[in-house]
């Protein structure tokens, strides 16, 4: 049998619960029967941001640093963020990746791939007759996979900003992870475990499994993505953000990543931030997230994202 994993598979935009924030809520309807939540704040601009949040189980609607911080980047914009399979904002907020009132429904749906069609949906709700001139993608962690493969499948994005989401490959952030946080000794044991595991997801096609919170589809689908791949294909502008203390991925193979793509995708902009972890915070624990939202805008604000 496979030995409990220890690592934690985090998220840069799980932080505190926020208050209720003035927002519609829409549905659409999947072709399964089921439903797309999403809230759409603002009405009226030729611009629109979507924010992707990480990899937790919890309501995109409770997430502060999405909706009271991320939000600012494109002031005058409307802001979209889009729940994930089986969530909507009844679920309380908990950080815990093991909590115990995870929908069913999440853990056996969840997955980038289905990520990427619920915001081709509800994009092509919201953009008909090409109403935004400028749709900037911006993510953390796991949100930052699903906006490369929504930007390489839609040609309705113009501009994707990627926070602290790793190298190339899935399996090297997550052992990464785990040794930052392990012995020698204790981490050899756990990366057989999980290369264990990890094994038997890419063998399988299905599996009845949930492990730090994800089910088969997930860790199926994060197993078997390369995210240098998906980079490459993407003909729009992408600011890569990587912070160069971030034990929750590996900031060493994201530079090996940004090497190779620099002769291919110039169209891609890496920025690294020296002494900040993947929330952003500094040695010291203090926030450095306003500098970060300052750059961002910065890069937005250059028009380089605008629909021809």
């Amino acid at each position: 049998m496979l030995k409990p994993l220890l690592f934690v598979v985090t998220a840069v935009c799980s932080v505190v619960p926020s208050p209720v924030l003035s927002r519609v809520t829409e549905e659409l309807r999947r072709s399964d029967g089921s439903d797309i939540t999403y809230y759409l704040s603002g009405r009226g601009s030729d611009r629109l941001l979507v924010l992707i949040q990480g990899s937790d189980c919890n309501s995109v609607f409770h997430n502060q640093n999405i909706n009271d911080n991320f939000s600012r980047v494109m002031d005058d914009a409307d802001t979209l963020t889009v729940e994930k399979y089986g969530i909507d904002n009844g679920l309380s907020w908990n950080t815990d990746p093991q909590r115990a009132d995870c929908p069913d429904a999440y853990l056996k749906q969840d997955s980038p791939s289905q990520r990427v069609a619920d915001y081709l949906t509800v994009l092509d709700k919201l953009d008909q007759d090409n109403r935004y001139s400028q749709i900037v993608l911006l993510e953390g962690s796991e949100g930052a996979l699903v906006a490369n493969l929504l930007a390489a499948k839609s040609d309705k994005v113009t501009g994707v900003v990627a926070l602290n989401g790793g190298g190339r490959f899935f399996i090297d952030d997550v052992l990464y992870n785990m040794q930052s946080q392990m012995s020698p000794q204790a981490f050899s044991e756990a990366e057989q475990g999980f290369r264990q595991f990890a094994e038997a997801v890419l063998q399988s096609n299905e599996m009845d499994t949930a492990v730090s919170g994800h089910g088969f589809k997930w860790w199926k689908a994060m197993l078997t993505a390369d995210q240098q791949q998906i980079l490459q294909t993407i003909d729009v502008p992408v600011l890569l953000i990587q912070s160069e203390e971030d034990t929750n991925v590996d900031p060493h193979a994201f530079e090996s990543m940004v090497r190779a793509l620099k002769k291919t995708a110039p169209h891609i902009q890496p920025r690294t931030y020296a002494g900040l972890d993947h929330a952003f915070n500094d040695a010291q624990g203090q926030s450095q997230v306003e500098r970060v939202l300052d750059d961002i805008k910065v890069w937005i604000g250059s028009g380089a994202q605008a629909k021809n």
